[in-house]
């Protein structure tokens, strides 16, 4: 998430959220650990949903850590989605430490110009 802190170009029309598992408190201690690098603050709501309401309706719950503490973790997963609410592109990892890159993003936000 630091690196989506520049991500968005000056005055372009796009929205991004960030969706957690963890509690608003636990999400908004991360964003304050983020800032204290000196590079600016997380400036995009991180969205709680400890229920995994919208994890499980998207079917990103990895099933790897069922039975376990942490069961509930989801796949990392990003998601743009047009004016009209359509998922126009969608990229899941199943490793819970790779990430989409920022240039596979633009390049999906760039194509719906």
């Amino acid at each position: 998430m630091a690196g989506l802190r520049t991500f968005l170009k000056q005055d372009e029309n796009v929205k991004l959220i960030a969706i957690s598992v963890d509690r608003p408190d636990v999400s908004k201690n991360f964003a304050e650990k983020i800032a204290s690098d000196g590079k600016g603050r997380v400036n995009f709501p991180i969205l709680s949903d400890p229920d995994h309401k919208i994890i499980d309706a998207y079917g990103l719950r990895d099933p790897a850590y069922e039975g376990q503490k942490v069961y509930g973790i989801p796949h990392p997963a990003v998601y743009v989605i047009d004016k009209q609410g359509k998922v126009v592109w969608a990229k899941i990892e199943s490793d819970y430490k790779q990430r989409p890159t920022n240039e596979e993003i633009r390049a999906a936000l760039d194509s719906l110009k």
